[in-house]
């Protein structure tokens, strides 16, 4: 089954066929123009068989190996592309962190099942690991790439000596805190949203020695994330940079696989998430300069996506109406959202940018950059409502 039968399965869905009828799914498929439509549905129709016989890891590794990107629904709707686990690193705290990864056994010492070794099988690339080592929360990590079989690291010396001498090892980039947190110190609030089955923690805020990878749900992982953020800032930060960068990392792939794209128009995709090739072309025919300070020299300018390049179809992606020619740190105040523009064209600034770095660049709210197309502050409008941190009342 290759990528023709999934695409012509999804135009017949699309066209309205329904071989059987199926209750709202969780699983779903990005189609190339970027609908979702129900991965088991598809696949089902693909294959010809009964959706009852259809198995949703079958249908999500077919998907995948053809070169598509799969998301979850959570409820209402909403994209759940993230999961969040906990990692009780313990004597091998330092050995993961410095080397970027996680990694344990596949089974317990006596040969036996354990669900918080499987769960590295588990994890993918943009889920949230949170580091938890001397009963302190130390680190926030961000998988960026799939579990892999592999001999235990040397780097543990002497810890895990009993342990088997191959597992599972998945890479991860963390960030070190700079202020820890104490799950212990937030108890009342943390308690009731631990699982029932593999806990992390004991309900006493001591740590479940018994468990090494736990799946925790989202209203805990954002909890944690809430704690941190007031702790430390600029890590949450990160994670979330780390998280936009590989669903970027995802599209990106499965455009170098769309074989219904020429070559061509394949390479100019791919270059256009860096502002490059035909798009950045494109976008210096409408922008001649950078908006906020004037810098015309292209040298130092960068062809900047305003509806970002990770959330656009592929004409959107090469439209030089959905682009700025930026300054570099303008363009990261914008790509992150602490920055926007207003459709009569001033300046918005979020409530949580750093007022500090706005003053020393000479940035103020309010501040006329110039009028903008009709083309334009419909991307913006995108910006505005997704990206923007908000609020809006500078307009």
């Amino acid at each position: 089954m290759d990528r023709k039968d999934f695409n012509f399965a999804i135009q017949r869905f699309q066209a309205g066929e329904r071989p059987f009828s199926f209750r709202d799914p969780t699983w779903h498929v990005v189609a190339e123009d970027g609908s979702l439509v129900p991965l088991k549905y598809v696949y089902a129709m693909a294959l010809d068989i009964d959706l009852r016989d259809t198995h949703t890891d079958k249908a999500r590794s077919a998907a995948t190996a053809a070169g598509f990107v799969v998301v979850a629904m959570g409820e209402a709707g909403q994209l759940r592309e993230i999961q969040y686990w906990w990692v009780n690193h313990k004597q091998t705290y330092k050995a993961e962190l410095e080397g970027g990864y996680i990694w344990s056994p596949k089974e317990n010492q006596n040969g036996a099942r354990n669900q918080t070794y499987i769960n590295l099988t588990l994890v993918r690339p943009g889920d949230v690991v949170i580091s938890y080592a001397g009963a302190e929360i130390r680190a926030i990590g961000v998988a960026t790439g799939a579990h892999q079989e592999e001999p235990k690291p040397k780097a543990f010396g002497q810890a895990g000596q009993n342990w088997s001498e191959t597992g599972w090892l998945v890479p991860v980039e963390w960030s070190v805190l700079s202020k820890v947190v104490s799950p212990k110190a937030h108890l009342a609030r943390i308690v009731d949203l631990l699982p029932e089955k593999n806990s992390p923690l004991q309900r006493n805020g001591n740590g479940n020695q018994s468990c090494y990878l736990a799946s925790i749900s989202s209203d805990l992982g954002s909890l944690i994330l809430s704690l941190i953020q007031v702790a430390d800032t600029a890590v949450v930060e990160r994670v979330k940079e780390l998280e936009d960068q590989l669903k970027a990392d995802e599209v990106e792939h499965a455009i170098e696989e769309d074989e219904t794209l020429p070559p061509t128009e394949r390479e100019q995709l791919v270059r256009s998430r860096v502002g490059q090739g035909a798009f950045r072309l494109h976008v210096m025919a409408v922008e001649k300069a950078c908006r906020l300070t004037g810098v015309a020299d292209d040298r130092f300018l960068i062809a900047s996506h305003i509806k970002p390049w990770r959330d656009c179809n592929n004409a959107e992606r090469l439209d030089g109406e959905n682009g700025l020619m930026l300054a570099p740190h303008v363009d990261k105040l914008f790509d992150r959202g602490w920055i926007s523009f207003a459709d009569n064209a001033d300046l918005l600034i979020a409530a949580d940018t750093p007022l500090a770095v706005m003053n020393y660049w000479g940035f103020s709210a309010g501040l006329n950059v110039g009028a903008f197309s009709a083309k334009q502050r419909a991307y913006l409008q995108y910006h505005r409502e997704v990206i923007f941190r908000g609020p809006l009342g500078h307009s």
